[in-house]
């Protein structure tokens, strides 16, 4: 009952996918002009049908699903979603990585970095303070003033300003406050920063990422006794990312550079094929008999499984050393670049432990319908088979220093915490401070990534991919 009808495209994101279409089951066919059977074919009990089918014959961890579901128990394709993937959550193995959403929205973000926000992020501290962590150029963010460390202490919804405390009282998070990802909606902001107050007035509308910072995306940073560190600041992996990552590789390579510093603090991940090239641009001593990554489905999808191996072009780099900067929010394809460049070169995470996503989804249509099911259903591995790092990467890897995101300096200059730390990792070959041994099952109250960059009550596709984007 399935069909593809387009061509194998890899995704992650909150990670990985393949882009699949299904013909609609239980309600017509969808399409051709038949308004009631397109509507019957994206009405509730197909849409529910649709999950099940799919999940049944693509999930990653068959041996985790219900034996025996009854889809019309539940009231919403949602909520029978989440009652399948109820034992691989508990098990760490699939934390809200399938869900639903919609072709559109995600398209936009995932083919032109577009995405219906003010063109912030933001990340909460121990006691839910939220932070500004970067803005993008030329957002309504940008044009209102805001910065790096800013402190939202309150929002104006249109009935003057409430403090932050009392609207996430409720359970509610920064990004439940600032409203729907809807052109035209308006808040103003009180911001703090350095002890001083000042307001703000911004208005959503599509906002278009610059994947690599026009100020702070490619830099080259000095280490004594080195030409230099290349910088390369990638905020997330879309198609508009590649022909920058070329110009910003091209740039080190012209300059000889070989020790390197890759910034994904924030980074929740996206296209494969943009990890693949990233690669591929730091591969430069690689071979093309040499493997990259390995992409593993369940058993009754094996024959699915593939192999990439590193594929060097005329920008790629000979890297020395590579420090990748590192958060809870670090996840997906960023993870990947990590995991299948340590088979190949001294490397290190800096700053605090990844998220731990080694799974992917594939991305499936309903006919006819917008809905779209992102569902896990692959593994990542690198050359040497390691794939399972659900509690992150630290423990994976001979190097996990721990260092502080210090948001009163600017992304990209060396006195930043994470940089000054790999820089101070490049130049010795060892860590300051370690990241602690804990996994993701005991890290400290505030530390998770699901406690940071709190997702909203109704995320957009954006808010899964960029976490803690608004």
């Amino acid at each position: 009952m399935t069909r593809r009808t387009v061509p194998r495209r890899f995704v992650s994101g909150a990670l990985s996918a393949l882009l699949v279409s299904i013909a609609g089951c239980g309600g017509g066919g969808g399409g051709g002009g038949d308004d009631e059977g397109t509507s019957a074919a994206c009405a509730e009990p197909a849409r529910k049908q649709f999950v099940l089918d799919v999940t049944r014959q693509w999930y990653l961890f068959p041996e985790l699903l219900p034996s025996t579901v009854d889809a019309a128990g539940f009231p919403t394709a949602a909520s029978l979603l989440d009652h399948l993937t109820a034992t691989a959550r508990a098990q760490r193995k699939d934390r809200f990585f399938s869900y639903l959403t919609t072709r559109s929205a995600e398209n936009s973000l995932l083919g032109a970095g577009e995405f219906v926000g003010f063109g912030f992020r933001t990340r909460t501290d121990p006691v839910s303070r939220p932070f500004v962590t970067e803005v993008f150029e030329s957002s309504p963010a940008a044009e209102a003033g805001l910065q790096r460390g800013d402190e939202i202490v309150a929002v104006d919804a249109g009935a003057g300003f409430v403090p932050v405390t009392q609207l996430l009282a409720d359970g509610d998070t920064i990004s439940d406050a600032l409203g729907p990802a809807e052109a035209g909606v308006r808040r103003g902001l009180r911001l703090l920063r350095d002890g001083n107050t000042r307001d703000a007035a911004v208005t959503k509308r599509t906002v278009t990422i610059d994947p690599v910072s026009s100020i702070y995306g490619a830099l080259v940073l000095p280490l004594p006794g080195t030409t230099g560190v290349g910088y390369l600041n990638l905020r997330t992996y879309v198609a508009t990312a590649d022909s920058q990552l070329r110009d910003a590789f091209a740039q080190f390579r012209a300059l000889g550079l070989d020790y390197f510093i890759v910034d994904l603090r924030y980074n929740g991940g996206g296209l494969v094929s943009t990890a693949e090239i990233l690669g591929d641009l730091l591969g430069g001593d690689r071979s093309t008999a040499d493997v990259q990554l390995r992409m593993v489905h369940s058993a009754a999808k094996a024959a699915e499984n593939t192999t990439r191996n590193f594929q060097p072009v005329a920008q790629s780099v000979r890297p020395v050393r590579i420090a990748f900067l590192t958060t809870g929010a670090t996840a997906s394809a960023s993870e990947i670049n990590v995991n299948t460049m340590a088979p190949w070169v001294e490397i290190a995470i800096v700053g605090e432990d990844t998220f731990g996503k080694p799974v992917g989804q594939l991305a499936f249509d309903l006919q006819g319908c917008e809905d779209r099911l992102r569902l896990v259903s692959f593994k990542l591995e690198n050359a040497r088979g390691q794939g399972d790092y659900y509690d992150g990467l630290a423990a994976t890897l001979p190097f996990a220093c721990a260092a502080t995101d210090t948001l009163e300096q600017p992304l990209g200059s060396a006195a930043e915490g994470l940089t000054a730390a790999a820089l101070a990792w490049l130049a010795t070959g060892a860590c300051t401070s370690i990241i602690p041994a804990t996994t993701a099952r005991a890290k400290p109250a505030g530390a998770s990534a699901a406690e940071r960059y709190p997702l909203p009550k109704q995320p957009s596709p954006a808010q899964f991919w960029l976490p803690g984007v608004n």
